[in-house]
């Protein structure tokens, strides 16, 4: 299955340089054969399986020969990790997101750690920590939590929470 890694790798490859491109039109058709279970006619996966098992023997030739024997299996688990990671950036990320939209910060309601995504909005450090207002998150006052800016201990200045 080293054809759903190959595709993301020349896609990725073939936006800079033209060498891969040709590479990347071989993973598609070879990927499109492989998830309607059809065998891939490219032979795209043998010019691969050639190509790094050679590189590999150069250096260690018994290492090589047990990729060349075992390509299918391996090729199996690089994809299975690299959908798995994908999987978990993409929950992180989203989750951060979420958690910086709704409390403020990227680690939910009872933290009070900084968060990176708060330079999207100039809510410097100072301005948030000076604020008395618990709910004071420097979150973007006209979006969301404006209710929490007002009051006596705290109030909303270019998009800040800020202390009175």
């Amino acid at each position: 299955m080293i054809c759903v890694v190959a595709l993301i790798v020349f896609a990725l490859l073939g936006l800079v340089s033209a060498k891969y491109r040709n590479y990347f039109f071989e993973a598609f058709d070879c990927v499109t054969k492989r998830v309607t279970l059809r065998k891939c006619t490219t032979s795209f996966d043998k010019k691969m399986k050639m190509k790094i098992t050679t590189k590999l023997a150069r250096f260690n030739k018994p290492f090589g020969g047990f990729v060349f024997k075992n390509f299918e299996l391996i090729s199996w688990i690089i994809t299975f990790f690299m959908i798995a990671s994908l999987i978990w950036s993409a929950w992180i990320g989203f989750s951060g997101l979420y958690n910086w939209y709704y409390y403020g910060n990227c680690y939910g309601p009872e933290s009070s750690d900084l968060c990176a995504l708060n330079n999207l909005i100039g809510a410097s450090p100072a301005v948030i920590e000076g604020c008395m207002n618990p709910n004071c998150t420097g979150v973007d006052c006209e979006v969301h939590n404006m209710d929490y800016c007002i009051g006596s201990s705290c109030g909303c200045t270019q998009g800040d929470c800020i202390s009175n």
